[in-house]
């Protein structure tokens, strides 16, 4: 027992039982790899779970500040890229990830990008498994307004203009590149993120989430 569970006893984030971050009931509800269809992506999207059930309240839990579950949400998303990499695409030889950016006010109160971390726990576990893997903090977005609430034609209209790329961050022109959020709701977040990143000749070959709204 480590300090860390004195002070917050273990609990699954999915289903409360005890002594578990995530229990095995709760991870086996994340293993399917689904396409994710919306009219505003043109790129490959994929989640392992509906936004709902036991994958719902870990996203939440993890954005609530519940930062130990970073593991379990970047070693699903690992999980996930490795059976996309079956299907052997170019990038599954030097994987470079780069994370949905948050709101400055949202990461504040996270304690910073909860995608990066999560990001950075898949990397790792890509690259205990053999696959080179590399995290790019390349986005940012600016002048929005919270997304909860807001139409599919709101949520496009909150985001124009609003992603932007860093430059220092990105890797090497024409390199292909994953997307990695937590949920794909109406995909304009999505949508935003590669159309930026295109615009740097910055490749998105797919976009992988956790969860997406069915």
């Amino acid at each position: 027992m480590t300090f860390l569970d004195l002070i917050l006893p273990r609990r699954c984030a999915g289903c409360d039982a005890p002594d578990t971050r995530w229990c095995h009931h709760c991870a086996r509800t994340t293993t399917t790899l689904r396409s994710v269809e919306r009219s505003s992506l043109t790129t490959p999207a994929y989640a392992l779970a509906p936004y709902a059930g036991p994958a719902r309240r870990l996203v939440l839990a993890y954005k609530d500040n519940r930062r130990e579950l970073a593991p379990i949400l970047g070693g699903g998303l690992a999980d996930g890229l490795i059976r996309l990499a079956e299907q052997a695409p170019a990038w599954a030889d030097d994987v470079w990830l780069i994370p949905a950016p948050s709101r400055a006010a949202a990461a504040a109160g996270r304690g910073g990008n909860h995608m990066l971390r999560a990001a950075d726990h898949t990397a790792r576990e890509l690259a205990r498994q053999g696959i080179p893997a590399h995290v790019a903090p390349a986005l940012r977005v600016s002048g929005t307004r919270d997304s909860v609430g807001l139409t599919p034609s709101q949520r496009t209209a909150n985001l124009r203009g609003a992603v932007s790329v860093i430059r220092r961050n990105t890797p090497p022109p024409g390199t292909p590149t994953i997307l990695l959020d937590d949920v794909v709701t109406t995909g304009a977040t999505a949508a935003a993120c590669v159309r930026a990143l295109g615009e740097a000749d910055i490749p998105v070959v797919a976009i992988l989430a956790f969860t997406d709204t069915v």
